[in-house]
């Protein structure tokens, strides 16, 4: 594939067709044949999500999907004719279909909401307070990564139906579905964000099987292990290490974001009602809550002047660590199956038996014959997978369809990109060679549009789309306040004493700066008495306090928590009441209450980051 389209970020499939999403452009083919069946852009911005559903009341296939656009759009399948067409609150980062037919959408600020299936009919001129509103089901306070629908199984002991969500603060929460504001459980374990959870429902009763087996939820995200708990206690009952397996794979690490050009402010009112260049520059680089640009108006043309005046250090690419970014599960029972593991910029796909990862008793006896994990490496980092509908290998277990990302060629390219691998009964994963149809049906899919990528978060040079715009669980793994985030230290010789010292303990640029990533302001008085030639003394001094004012690790998350909180305060001045907030906006102002309650009884200190009305 030539560097010159985009390759497809995402995939799915149903039981007769693939659907490829390559940049704005969604693309249907048959399953059999590989013949496109539909090509249509109904987003203005890269696709993020899709999801193939079928109307239960009329038995019609659908496509929900949304992306940088916060359009959440539905059209049929598998002709892609457009259905409806509705804005998101805020940009989606989960998406599911209820067995009811209603779409469950969970948004980067942690709330999730219901939408029916079909958009409600708004007669023209009505307002716009009463346009019907979707279902709220609870909010997180830090973003919302992942999520995972329960259905009820009281004989397991799961009277209702359930939802688990996972955020970037570690936390796992499941809570009942749709009355979201009950919390359940919460599955302690995780040391990192997480980012996809997987439910594994009890296995049906059979000659073979028991029903004492309960079903479990597997977690997985920036932790070294997969996190496994047993349901309904949501108790932690085995762990399977994945970091060193998937690590040596790992081809892609996020990248310092572009910063914002000197004097531009960020925009807190969106595009609406920008005319001139620079204020839709300004709502284009509004930031979002992964560190990556708003895909909105004017962010073609701010990408590029971004490219232009970036500053020093803006694109490096740092250190790479794992994010699990999805969890599959395979086989008709325990016994035979396993979960399909891909972390984000990995050129592996890893395969765990269940056997493995599950603390239920092995049916293997034999050591010998004991099942072990498989590992499948591709010449390319992997973007997506998913089953495929229609094997071509026989006897094969489950067959899947892999949307490599050739842009970014980490071994020796191949004429024609592997886009199959197979499980075999023994439970191995092996390459499948290429039809011939894959290599044409994957270029139909790609967009050509990555010239002007800009609008999607790429970059404007060599036609190769952001990791923050493929890799969006990368950008989590750092934070703004990480020294790794820092633009390379500049020469010290003609540095004051104080500053010299500073940037030998490697703090910034020996210039202390207050606001939003730092916790503490560094002393005005650093460095006097230390020695007035910024030696070995001002040296020492300099990383004895290092730690003390050290680079704060949850700033984004802090600065998620103020900005929720000022437009919580935004709309109790309008309604009193507080009858418009989201569960997220009372849960920022309860925390920042909280804060300044606690203030107060310390003698008044100030919250920090903003004082509390």
């Amino acid at each position: 594939m030539a560097a010159t389209v985009h390759p497809v970020q995402v995939i799915a499939t149903t039981g007769t067709h693939l659907v490829a999403a390559s940049d704005r452009q969604l693309s249907v083919f048959d399953a059999a044949t590989n013949a496109l069946v539909a090509t249509k852009a109904h987003h203005t911005a890269l696709v993020r999500l899709i999801t193939p559903c079928v109307d239960p009341a009329t038995g019609t296939a659908y496509l929900v999907s949304t992306g940088e656009d916060k359009q959440l759009v539905v059209s049929t399948l598998p002709s892609l004719d457009l259905v409806s067409s509705r804005e998101l609150p805020k940009r989606a980062n989960a998406l599911d279909i209820a067995p009811n037919g209603d779409v469950v959408v969970g948004d980067k600020f942690g709330d999730v909401y219901i939408f029916p299936l079909h958009a409600p009919v708004i007669p023209e001129g009505t307002k716009p307070e009463d346009v019907p509103k979707p279902q709220p089901v609870l909010g997180h306070v830090s973003m919302l990564n992942t999520m995972a629908l329960i259905p009820a199984d009281p004989a397991h002991g799961i009277p209702r139906d359930w939802i688990a969500t996972g955020d970037r603060d570690e936390h796992v929460r499941i809570s009942r579905y749709p009355a979201g504001h009950v919390i359940e459980k919460f599955g302690w374990g995780s040391k990192a964000f997480v980012s996809a959870l997987l439910y594994l429902p009890a296995p049906a009763s059979s000659s073979t099987t028991s029903t004492d087996e309960p079903p479990y939820l597997v977690s997985g995200g920036a932790d070294s292990t997969l996190q496994v708990f047993e349901l309904p206690s949501a108790k932690l009952v085995a762990r399977f290490p994945v970091h060193d397996l998937v690590f040596p794979y790992l081809a892609v690490g996020p990248e310092a974001p572009i910063p914002i050009p000197s004097g531009r402010k960020k925009s807190k009112t969106g595009p609406k009602g920008k005319g001139k260049l620079a204020d839709a520059a300004s709502a284009a680089t509004t930031e979002t809550e992964e560190g990556t640009p708003a895909a909105e108006d004017g962010e073609q043309d701010q990408g590029q002047e971004q490219d232009a005046v970036g500053g020093a250090g803006a694109g490096r690419e740092l250190t790479k660590g794992l994010a699990v970014v999805k969890l599959v599960s395979v086989g008709a029972s325990r016994a035979d199956g396993g979960v399909v593991v891909l972390a984000a910029g990995s050129t592996a796909l890893l395969y765990i038996p269940f056997s493995l990862l599950l603390p239920y008793p092995s049916t293997t006896a034999d050591p010998a014959t004991a099942p072990t994990p498989s590992l499948l490496p591709f010449a390319h980092p992997i973007l997506d997978f998913a089953p495929s509908p229609v094997p071509s290998v026989a006897g094969s277990l489950a067959e899947f369809l892999v949307s490599l990302d050739t842009t970014r060629p980490v071994a020796t390219p191949t004429a024609t990109p592997i886009v199959r691998a197979a499980l075999s009964s023994a439970g191995q994963l092996s390459a499948v060679p290429s039809l011939a149809t894959d290599a044409v049906a994957l270029l139909q899919a790609c967009s050509a549009s990555s010239a002007t990528a800009g609008a999607a978060g790429a970059k404007a040079h060599n036609n190769v789309a952001s990791v923050a715009s493929l890799y969006p669980a990368l950008q989590l793994l750092h934070h703004p306040g990480d020294e790794e985030f820092a633009a390379p230290a500049p020469a010290t010789d003609d540095l004051p004493a104080d500053a010299h010292a500073l940037a030998q303990a490697g703090v910034g640029d020996g210039k202390p700066k207050g606001g939003r990533g730092i916790k503490r302001a560094l002393p005005s008085s650093f460095g006097e008495g230390q020695g007035g030639d910024g030696g070995a003394g001002a040296g020492a001094a300099a990383a004895g306090l290092h730690d003390k004012f050290k680079v704060g690790k949850r700033a984004i998350g802090r600065a998620e928590t103020l900005k929720r909180y000022e437009e919580a305060k935004e709309k109790l001045r309008a309604q009193p009441g507080g009858e418009g907030l989201t569960e997220g906006e009372k849960a920022a102002v309860r925390e920042m209450e909280d804060e300044a309650a606690q203030a107060s009884k310390d003698g008044g200190a100030q919250v920090e980051g903003a004082m509390v009305a």
